[in-house]
Parts: C-alpha cells; structure tokens; sequence
C-alpha cells in the first residue's frame, strides 16, 4: 500500500505513523498550568511551582513546553480550541437559521461561560500582563477577531443592515458581560445581556415592506 495512501478520518498513514501518542505528563502540566495562569495569573505563578503541582520532572516539562511563553501560547490555545469547538458547534446545529445560532451564541455564554470564568475572560488578563506582539496577546486577538467574524457571517445571511459593525458591537457587549459577571452583582446579568444583544440585532434587520 502506497504510503500516502488515506488511513482513518482522511489522514494518510505516513502522518498516522508521524503523528505522536498523546502524552499523559503533558496534558497535566497543561491542566495544571490552565488552572494557575486563570486563578492566580501568568506572572504569579512560577515554573517549579507547575512542575510540583503536575507531579513531573523539569526535564519532562521543559521537553514538552521549552519556554514558559511556550506553555503560556499553549494554555491559551487549549481556551481558544473550546471556544472553536462551541461556536462551530452551534453554527452547525442551526445550519439555515442563522437568528437561532446568533440567539444561542448569547445564551451560551450565560449558560455555560459566566459560571467557568469568574475572574473575567482569560484572554483579555492573560493581554494585560503583557505587551506588544507577545503570544498571549496574539491569540487574545485571533480569537477575538475569528468570534467577530463568524457573528458578521450570520448577520450577512440574515441580510443585516450593518453586519460589520453590529458584529463588533456585539463581542464588545459579550467582553462587558464576561467582566461584569466577574465584578458586578447584577442579578439580572442574564436579563440585561440577551435584551442588549437581541436588541442590536433587531435594529438592523430589514422589515418587510
């Protein structure tokens, strides 16, 4: 058999051979530091300290991850694929309506986001412990702007007035609920967002004539 010939799941087997067994010390050394980059911050938490909590030698971390903005750059990618897999996800789920994606990418974030990020959303505290072009606010930016874009996509197919700018309106009304369910005590949070975010899609749908 050809050696590019497909194996499984459309990869062929020269990648199914290259392709490395997960590794168990890694995914604890990302869970670890997930877990103390989110509670406590980047720069609070040392390397030894991941290390102790992972249960793994420096040799075994320093393999997998050669820098802590290596493992940084990782933790928030691991955030970044949850947040693709939830948004593509319900995308697909309501393929031909795209108000009913738009409506549970908002009920999404109440229902499973306020209540796993109380410190406020993890790219944006990751972006403010640092500056410039460093990796943790490269990927607050990518996600950020892929979200965007994908809620200017189901404007567009709802023939929206103002997809771009609504769009950015609304990620930036999702961002001031993140922040306000990590520091305000509204009770009506909930309440507030969803009528905020219907409203601003509704203002710029056409009405029939």
């Amino acid at each position: 058999m050809n050696s590019r010939e497909l194996g499984t799941e459309g990869t062929t087997v020269s990648d199914q051979v290259r392709q490395p067994k997960p590794s168990a010390a890694r995914e604890r050394i990302l869970a670890t530091a997930d877990r103390l980059f989110y509670e406590e911050g980047i720069h609070a938490v040392g390397i030894q300290r991941i290390v102790a909590e992972s249960e793994v030698t420096n040799v075994t971390l320093y393999r997998h991850f050669p820098s802590k903005d290596d493992l940084v750059s990782a933790y928030l990618q691991r955030r970044s694929d949850f947040d693709h897999a939830q948004v593509d996800g319900i995308v697909e789920r309501h393929q031909g309506d795209p108000r009913a994606a738009l409506d549970e990418l908002a009920e999404a974030l109440t229902r499973d986001d306020f209540g796993q990020v109380p410190r406020g959303c993890p790219f944006i505290n990751a972006s403010a412990e640092f500056t410039g072009g460093h990796p943790a606010r490269v990927h607050a930016r990518e996600i950020r702007t892929w979200v965007t874009r994908r809620i200017e996509e189901l404007l567009e197919q709802l023939d929206h007035r103002t997809p771009r700018a609504t769009a950015e309106q609304l990620m930036m009304v999702r961002t001031g609920a993140v922040v306000s369910g990590a520091l305000d005590a509204n009770p009506e949070l909930t309440a507030d967002f969803l009528d905020c975010w219907a409203a601003l899609i509704d203002a710029g749908l056409r009405q029939p004539a």
